[in-house]
């Protein structure tokens, strides 16, 4: 697996294979065209290393195949200093075959390697069990903080934390 950064070539794949979970917990629904559209050309814009960052993540080999992605924001509400939001998603007929993990233990290193970031905020739906696990498998933990949902404010998320100092 390898990562790269989101842009509107990502596009058909996501809109031809995104399902009603996935449109939940990202955005709370489908993706058109054009939102869809609106979002990837302004994640091509963001800088490699600017406080909010997207990514593919790609099957391994020239032409992969894009099989999820996620991301780190240090400009999320609720955060503080030293914080940043670890996303994450696998598109469904990746799920359950270890791109979760993969793809999110990669995100995690990057920012390990990252200074400026001591500690990784995940928010996840309380029925969202596959999150909760993959959360838990990279040493997460939960707080038991219930928050707004980012994209959404009429859902909640229980907030989760992981170390990356000390």
């Amino acid at each position: 697996m390898r990562l790269e950064r989101i842009g509107p070539e990502h596009a058909a794949a996501i809109l031809a294979e995104q399902d009603a979970a996935l449109a939940g917990e990202i955005v709370g629904e489908r993706w058109t065209a054009q939102s869809l559209e609106d979002f990837l050309e302004r994640a091509a814009r963001w800088r490699a290393d600017g406080p909010i960052r997207e990514y593919a993540a790609m099957t391994d080999g020239t032409s992969g195949v894009l099989v999820g992605g996620g991301g780190l924001n240090l400009l999320d509400p609720g955060l503080e200093r030293g914080e940043a939001a670890l996303t994450y998603w696998v598109l469904a007929r990746h799920r359950g075959q270890g791109w979760g993990h993969a793809l999110s233990a990669e995100i995690v290193e990057r920012a390990r390697a990252e200074a400026r970031i001591a500690r990784l905020v995940l928010r996840i739906a309380p029925a969202n069990h596959p999150s909760r696990a993959l959360a838990r498998g990279l040493g997460a933990e939960p707080t038991g903080a219930i928050e707004r949902h980012p994209a959404d404010g009429a859902r909640t998320v229980e907030r989760w934390v992981l170390e990356l100092r000390g």
